[in-house]
């Protein structure tokens, strides 16, 4: 039987050979699934249900954002916090086995934040709530495969760096596009050259590419939004964000 000091191991072994945390994960989860199974087969038992509420479910700053992003889209959308990607998107393929590799790609992954549509409950928007973390190279690798799932499935996605404190005024600016007309209020016009709203992100000016809705991590831009390829790093294509 496999306990924790030889799952440790194995970890070790597989990223030695180069496999990434989320291929390892796989792998163990597998190898634990099939050792669970036999030691069933082995010695039948009463069902075990080894479960226990967590007392995190949203962390002390995704809490401290949520109330704060209740308060901005008030009733215009609903606010459901870790949306697992595999509930938000599924895999277009006939091959099976393309089909499995790349829904595997995201049934471990979850955005912190996703804004429905109330009563369809329809995705208008993803949130992910960025922290130093998302300064690793690991999680900038998954940040751009995240950013690239949402793009090619049309749905935008905004980043927003953790804060002490959040303004809401400016929080209702920047998804104002993406919201639908609250009651009493009208729809907004959009001239030619407004931001991009749900349906209309811009198309790369240099490859072509749909972009996605990044938010700067340093500089003198530090903070703001702006729109970037999603083909990024091979393409660098950039389309400011009107204010």
């Amino acid at each position: 039987m496999f306990n924790q000091d030889k799952f440790g191991l194995l970890r070790k072994i597989l990223k030695m050979l180069g496999l990434k945390d989320e291929a390892i994960d796989d792998i163990i989860g597998r190898i634990a699934e099939l050792l669970f199974a036999n030691e069933e087969e082995k010695a039948p038992t009463a069902p075990r249900f080894p479960y226990r509420l967590r007392d995190d479910f949203l962390s002390p700053a995704e809490q401290s954002f949520y109330l704060v992003l209740c308060q901005a889209v008030e009733t215009r959308a609903a606010v459901c916090p870790k949306v697992n990607l595999a509930d938000l998107f599924y895999v277009s393929s006939k091959d099976y086995g393309e089909f499995r590799a790349y829904t595997n790609k995201i049934d471990r992954k979850h955005v912190d934040f996703i804004l429905c549509a109330p009563g369809s409950m329809r995705p208008l928007v993803g949130i992910e709530l960025d922290d130093r973390s998302h300064r690793r190279t690991d999680r900038q690798e998954r940040d751009e495969f995240v950013d690239n799932v949402f793009a090619a499935a049309g749905l935008p996605l905004v980043r927003i760096p953790v804060q002490r404190g959040y303004s809401l005024a400016e929080l209702r600016s920047l998804l104002q596009a993406y919201l639908p007309a609250g009651e009493g209020q009208n729809a907004p016009s959009q001239p030619s050259d407004a931001a991009p709203t749900a349906v209309e992100a811009p198309v790369c000016p240099r490859c072509g590419s749909a972009m996605v809705l990044r938010t700067s991590r340093s500089g003198p831009n530090k903070g703001q939004h702006f729109w970037g390829c999603s083909n990024y790093p091979r393409c660098r294509g950039i389309v400011k964000v009107p204010v």
